[in-house]
């Protein structure tokens, strides 16, 4: 049986693509794709989130605030988030992180956000689905303990490093206290060196792909939205740079996110 296609991480609540689902979804299942992690960035995302994964088999939820959000949410806004977070549904904390790329949040609100959002996860069980730009150094200060914990806790794979965008070295200090690394279509754009020395760097139980849709098309469709059908771009170019088919990536990352999501019917298996 030919394995089943996993996104890590994509926003098909978008407004940019949101009114599309059907279509979307149905293109995804065309292009082999068994299973994607729908993740929140902020309050209204969340909710969609979780009530796109009602319509469509293989769509599991991940809430979360995202790090541009961090000036403005509350306490009363945490405790609704942990409140979803428990739900048997929702497979990860996320969209979470540091962002010191924007600056759209202080440095010490995106630091306290995160940490809140990492209690939550482990009062939850749950894995966190991680954004960091131009702070993958602060970011492991914060996840290096929490993964520890976490792992403690009985959570196998403490969280996915999604759309990782710093250099293989770094990457390498997240696998080694537990985390698993996502490669986005970003791989395919000629300019990107590193994205490819990680894809080939990387250990294969540490590795998963993703769209980010519907941003970050791949070279290809450039100018256009990205979609999960488009995952297929990323697994062929990460097969490429470690030298293997686009098949056994699909495979590998498939069974890894399956791991990392801890969802039983894994799509690996084409259960999904």
């Amino acid at each position: 049986m030919t394995a089943a296609a996993f996104d890590t991480h994509c926003h098909l609540q978008d407004s940019k693509i949101r009114g599309d689902f059907p279509a979307v979804m149905a293109r995804a299942r065309d292009a082999g794709v068994g299973g994607l992690a729908l993740c929140g960035y902020d309050a209204p995302s969340n909710a969609e989130a979780l009530e796109l994964a009602t319509r469509e088999p293989g769509v599991h939820p991940a809430v979360g605030f995202h790090p541009h959000e961090a000036d403005g949410v509350s306490s009363t806004m945490l405790a609704d988030l942990e409140s979803l977070a428990r739900l048997d549904e929702v497979v990860a904390v996320g969209e979470i992180g540091l962002d010191f790329y924007r600056g759209l949040a202080t440095e010490s609100n995106q630091r306290r956000l995160l940490d809140a959002q990492l209690e939550i996860a482990l009062r939850a069980g749950k894995p966190v689905s991680v954004h960091s730009r131009s702070a993958e150094d602060a970011a492991i200060e914060h996840l290096a303990p929490f993964a520890l914990s976490a792992r403690a806790a009985g959570v196998e794979v403490p969280g996915v490093m999604h759309c990782f965008g710093g250099t293989l070295e770094q990457a390498l200090r997240y696998v080694e206290v537990g985390f698993m690394v996502s490669i986005a279509a970003v791989i395919t754009y000629p300019g990107n060196h590193e994205a490819r020395r990680l894809a080939a760097g990387l250990p294969a139980g540490s590795l998963v792909i993703e769209t980010d849709s519907p941003y970050l098309p791949p070279q290809a469709m450039r100018g256009k939205l990205n979609e999960p059908a488009l995952i297929i771009h990323t697994a062929r170019a990460v097969a490429e740079a470690r030298g293997e088919t686009a098949g056994a990536v699909i495979a590998l990352t498939a069974a890894n996110a399956c791991r990392l999501f801890r969802i039983p019917a894994c799509v690996a298996a084409g259960a999904v």
